[in-house]
């Protein structure tokens, strides 16, 4: 089930060998197609576009013929995405741009751009850790560029080159995106990964890899009962917590420095963007949304956006 389909970047995130999600959002203020007294005419998909009465994101975005996530980030539209009559939306395209917001991480933008952190990283200039700073502009496509490095003469505002000083300027910014050198999974826990503990008791009911069907899990599936906790498994950052990735229902992403782990197919979600959290700390609470065919958590651990077969990082029962 979550398979290619779920890019790393961005959503950086299961985010790459996540495949960006172009799962749609849930139409507009109920709306799935025009309210009463709408106007049928076919709209004009310029540059520019304004909102109607009973129009949707995604059905905007199917009319223009744009991705409906591009046409969000373009105009700063986040969950639940709603829409104003008369509100006029720029149309994406050419060389896109984002401004980041108070909140932000990288990570979390590349994942809604359907990118991948390190391929944004890379686009940008940005050395890890990845500092990003409110009304920076950040490139959404073009080549990569070099590294940054700190100015002799201080910038009047921020700048993220100034966390980059202890990189030379010749150093890559971090690993290819894994279309560029795909990494296999190890087949021993790699040294100086986190401690990670199991986000919940049940039994294991799917195990990592190939599945019947010739279809891929990239994580494991642990028997459940609806409501039970689903646990942090290592202390981290939220760095999404939503149903916008089809199939994975209620969805939570944790980050662990280069370290990122998944939780779907939860009833309900606990924990909110930007949150931190502690190992073992409930984070969500189990369930059957998606495609899951029974209640379960569907966990995953991936070194960037590398998926790896949990049970060779959880300890033995």
């Amino acid at each position: 089930m979550i398979t290619q389909a779920f890019r790393w970047a961005a959503l950086a995130v299961l985010c790459a060998a996540l495949g960006a999600c172009a799962s749609r959002p849930e139409p507009i203020r109920g709306a799935s197609a025009p309210a009463s007294g709408a106007s049928s005419e076919p709209a004009s998909c310029g540059s520019r576009y304004t909102v109607r009465r009973g129009d949707t994101l995604s059905g905007i975005a199917d009319r223009c013929g744009v991705r409906w996530l591009d046409l969000a980030a373009e105009n700063n539209i986040s969950a639940p995405y709603t829409l104003r009559d008369g509100q006029v939306l720029v149309m994406p395209g050419g060389a896109r741009t984002y401004t980041v917001r108070r909140g932000d991480n990288l990570y979390r933008i590349a994942v809604s751009h359907g990118m991948t952190q390190q391929e944004l990283a890379a686009i940008n200039g940005i050395a890890p850790p990845y500092t990003i700073y409110p009304g920076q502009e950040l490139q959404l496509s073009g080549n990569a560029r070099p590294v940054q490095t700190a100015s002799a003469t201080p910038a009047p505002a921020p700048r993220p080159a100034q966390t980059s000083t202890q990189q030379p300027a010749q150093q890559p910014s971090q690993q290819p995106a894994p279309a560029q050198q795909p990494a296999p999974a190890p087949s021993q826990p790699v040294a100086g990964a986190p401690q990670f503990r199991w986000p919940h008791d049940g039994q294991v009911i799917a195990n990592f890899g190939s599945q019947p069907g010739g279809r891929r899990n990239d994580g494991i599936k642990i028997a459940a009962s609806v409501g039970e906790p689903v646990r942090a498994a290592a202390a981290g950052e939220v760095v999404y917590a939503g149903n916008e990735l089809q199939g994975y229902g209620e969805l939570v992403l944790l980050r662990h420095g280069d370290w990122v782990t998944a939780y779907a197919h939860n009833s309900v979600l606990r924990v909110s963007v930007g949150q931190q959290v502690e190992a073992g700390a409930v984070i969500a609470e189990a369930g059957s949304t998606g495609s899951a065919n029974r209640v379960q958590v569907h966990f995953e651990i991936r070194r960037g956006v590398t998926p790896v077969d949990p049970l060779q990082y959880l300890p033995r029962r």
